[in-house]
């Protein structure tokens, strides 16, 4: 039973921890690295140190043919702001901190978008999460903070065109914000019942304490409303 309840715990901070994905230091020419141990004090963590093994993932991809092969999203294009990207395929990482204690950490794309592989696929029906950098290795996500409420969104997968519309830009205290704003922060990143598309980066440009977070829906249904 104590197992258990640790599993659970584990699995409910992941999803804080994989917030920080798209995320870069400040471009600051003054501003020092953070070692490792330190940018673990302030995202939070998946601490697991009674087992070597990282955290089960928290939902793999259901496909709708057990046996067809994913069709993964290889290209991301954003008129509004002229940003036409490859989409990379996005893991994580178990890494040690200070302590010994074991956490997991998203794995970054660079110079591209990368898919959430525990998110949906485009045209199955969920949370199709693309993380990238806001101010480093390509800076993909950058002009995020430009888009508003109806601009379009391309999503290509195996040549077949997803269009989605924008329909909130919203950012979000991270860097400092407290347990509770973290946990309704990894809110976005999780399955939702809805079908949407949802970005998310670092803001604002020059730094990483807030989380800009784009979500889109379904062209058809956004035409629908």
């Amino acid at each position: 039973m104590v197992f258990m309840a640790r599993l659970v715990i584990c699995c409910v901070l992941l999803l804080a921890v994989v917030s920080l994905a798209g995320c870069g230091r400040s471009a600051s020419a003054q501003e020092k690295a953070l070692p490792v141990e330190e940018i673990a004090n302030y995202v939070d963590r998946t601490d697991v140190a009674d087992s070597s093994r990282p955290v089960a993932p928290l939902k793999a991809p259901v496909f709708h043919q057990p046996n067809a092969k994913p069709v993964l999203p290889s290209r991301l294009v954003i008129p509004a702001i002229k940003a036409d990207m490859p989409v990379v395929e996005l893991g994580w990482s178990t890494k040690k901190d200070s302590s010994g204690a074991i956490f997991s950490e998203w794995d970054v794309a660079e110079f591209a978008a990368g898919w959430h592989k525990n998110s949906s696929l485009p045209g199955e029906s969920g949370n199709v999460v693309l993380s990238g950098h806001n101010n480093i290795k390509g800076a993909v996500f950058r002009e995020l903070d430009q888009l508003k409420r109806g601009d379009l969104l391309q999503l290509f997968a195996g040549g077949r065109e997803h269009r989605y519309i924008v329909d909130e830009v919203l950012i979000v205290p991270e860097k400092y914000a407290s347990e509770k704003q973290r946990r309704e922060n990894a809110n976005y990143i999780k399955e939702t019942p809805d079908d949407r598309l949802t970005l998310v980066s670092c803001w604002p440009r020059n730094d990483n304490t807030h989380r800009i977070i784009v979500i889109a829906r379904p062209a058809t249904l956004a035409r629908s409303k």
